[in-house]
């Protein structure tokens, strides 16, 4: 089991098991689903709740960011694809070239985004909250005006009554952050900061996520990632490097104990 927590299995058996966790992964997902699918008047209360919240604090931002999308007529349709195409493909694509390439950076982003998902779904489970598209509040659902409208939310999968944490950035996180210490390229690290911004964006101009989502998605995040640290720290492997690491003590001769050996040796 430890060796599987550190690195991918080999050939199809550890392809196999990768497939059985997405699996489990799914699954979890569309359990949660179900246990809220009659909440949508509890989490509609709870969208009310936040946005008096940030109204308050000055962090209602998501009527601005609609309004700056529909400034454009180009901008609906890219922030709509971005939001379906900037995700999961982007997971997926991370995890296929890192199972194939470099196992152990594999392990630690499918640890981190396992452990954010066990962070997470509790979250949903027990505060539904609809996103400001479903909060009856004058938001316009952009992304369901789209092409990619079925691609955004599968039906039977999709859980709509899911804003808090924002999956979108916290998974993007964790994948901006393995792919930052595996590249020294200055192409991909500025991808790795800018990707996730951009997302930030763009679930707030499509209705998607209110302000407070992103914060909680971003530390879902950084838990997975040192969650994920954790695991490596702890493995024997690990531990064998800190020992090899280990400063080794000499002893300390005096120049006291030289003048006695030297007055031995004239004896």
């Amino acid at each position: 089991m430890t060796s599987l927590l550190l690195s991918r299995g080999p050939g199809a058996i550890g392809a196999l098991v990768e497939l059985g966790v997405v699996g489990v992964a799914v699954l979890a997902d569309v359990a949660v689903r179900r246990l809220t699918l009659d909440d949508l008047d509890r989490a509609v209360d709870h969208a009310h709740d936040l946005d008096r919240l940030q109204q308050a604090l000055h962090l209602d931002w998501e009527r601005a960011a609609q309004r700056g999308l529909a400034s454009a007529d180009w901008l609906e349709p890219v922030a709509s694809w971005f939001y379906v195409w900037g995700y999961l493909p982007v997971l997926a694509g991370a995890l296929v070239v890192l199972f194939a390439r470099f196992p152990r950076d594999y392990a630690r982003l499918r640890n981190a985004l396992v452990a954010g998902g066990i962070l997470g779904l509790p979250v949903y489970a027990l505060y539904p909250l609809a996103p400001p598209r479903l909060a009856g509040l004058g938001f316009t659902d952009t992304v369901d005006a789209s092409l990619v409208a079925d691609a955004a939310r599968p039906v039977g999968i999709a859980n709509e009554l899911a804003a808090m944490p924002s999956f979108h950035v916290g998974y993007l996180v964790v994948v901006s952050v393995v792919l930052w210490r595996l590249t020294r390229s200055p192409w991909v690290r500025a991808w790795c900061v800018l990707h996730p911004v951009a997302m930030c964006w763009v679930v707030l101009a499509t209705a998607n996520h209110w302000v407070l989502d992103l914060p909680a998605g971003v530390l879902l995040g950084v838990v997975g990632v040192v969650v994920a640290g954790w695991i490596e720290a702890r493995s024997p492997a690990a531990r064998a490097e800190r020992l090899w690491d280990a400063p080794v003590a000499t002893p300390n001769v005096g120049v006291g104990s030289e003048h006695r050996a030297e007055g031995d040796g004239h004896g």
